[in-house]
């Protein structure tokens, strides 16, 4: 037990002092670009009729202006194209796209706005979002000027009360330090389509998202994870870059998210589901074989490393711009029970991920 414990132990402290601390990074503060060139927003709605103009609105009002905005209708029953359509009174780089009949999911309408699409540089994120500033367009783009293939940006969830909502921020804030850290280090596995740029080539050297029509997501991290190269993909964490995106606001709705999301786990390359179960398994072993040896004559040895871990992540979420990303409002002892929980979690996302997938 003492021995899988230590590895499990070191194995943590690799992530926490090489991966996690650098997702965040130098590059958190993009570098003076210039003027990117013209590209395509592309953002798919259904029924999101209480956050789409917010949405719109504010990538409309980019500075600069985006070329092109393209908005994606999947077959919504409320007053979302209506939103549209009003819109597009006020901005003529608005246009609308029926994808046709389509499948669960978002894959097919945005398949159909990239089609539409009249710029090679694409920019997308989700109809519940808005970005942090005006400079969002400019410099989740500004990399194709360095002749990136693809941008993976972030997307932290917008602060509300609850429990629910600190354990989406506290959720959605370790995934981040995963992707980008990994990312920083050459292994780009995964995006989030909330704020993802990419040319449009290489979506089209990808073969689109036919590799995985069948599953409802993917449409991001599969892409993603299969196609990208360490020299074609740029990282910008700029928080001036974020788009902030509303959280669930029911466990049920939440955990049918996960559920989704899980679903495309079997899809990554063997290299990275390796790495991600090895991650998991250590955080789990840590403190399952850690509270086992607090009854055995080794208990010293493993408060002390329990104790340096806690700093070692600590010094990682408490700190700008990754305290930022979980909602400015965590303190250590929020942050070490949340990274506790994780252990346990880490099991229902392996049980999710052979449940069958909902709809978008």
């Amino acid at each position: 037990m003492l021995a899988l414990f230590l590895l499990a132990a070191a194995i943590q402290f690799a992530a926490w002092i090489f991966v996690f601390p650098r997702a965040f990074g130098a590059v958190h503060k993009s570098p003076e670009y210039p003027a990117p060139p013209p590209v395509s927003v592309i953002v798919c709605f259904h029924n999101e009729a209480p956050t789409l103009e917010a949405c719109l609105r504010s990538i409309l009002t980019q500075r600069p202006a985006p070329a092109e905005v393209i908005a994606v209708d999947d077959h919504s029953t409320d007053a979302s194209a209506a939103i549209v359509r009003r819109l597009q009174q006020e901005f003529s780089a608005l246009r609308t796209v029926d994808p046709g009949p389509t499948r669960p999911g978002k894959k097919d309408a945005l398949t159909a706005g990239i089609a539409a699409a009249t710029h090679p540089y694409l920019l997308l994120t989700d109809a519940d979002c808005v970005p942090a500033t005006s400079a969002w367009l400019h410099r989740m783009t500004a990399p194709f000027t360095s002749n990136a293939e693809v941008v993976l940006g972030c997307s932290p969830y917008r602060r509300r009360p609850g429990l629910l909502n600190a354990w989406q921020r506290f959720e959605t804030t370790y995934v981040a330090l995963q992707y980008q850290g990994f990312a920083a280090h050459g292994l780009p596995y995964m995006g989030v389509g909330r704020n993802l740029a990419y040319q449009k080539s290489f979506f089209q050297r990808a073969g689109g998202l036919r590799a995985h029509t069948n599953l409802p997501g993917g449409d991001d991290d599969l892409l993603v994870g299969h196609h990208a190269t360490a020299p074609g993909t740029a990282r910008v964490t700029d928080p001036a870059a974020w788009t902030y995106s509303a959280p669930a606001t029911q466990w049920s709705e939440y955990i049918r998210q996960k559920v989704r999301h899980q679903s495309t786990g079997p899809r990554y390359r063997p290299l990275h589901r390796s790495i991600l179960l090895v991650l998991a398994a250590s955080h789990g072993l840590f403190f399952l074989l850690g509270l086992g040896l607090l009854f055995t004559p080794f208990w010293g040895g493993a408060l002390l490393i329990y104790a340096v871990r806690a700093a070692l992540i600590l010094r990682v979420y408490l700190r700008a711009p990754v305290s930022d990303f979980l909602g400015g409002d965590a303190g250590a002892a929020s942050v070490l029970l949340g990274d506790a929980l994780l252990a346990p979690f880490s099991l229902f996302l392996a049980v999710a991920t052979t449940l069958p997938p909902g709809r978008w």
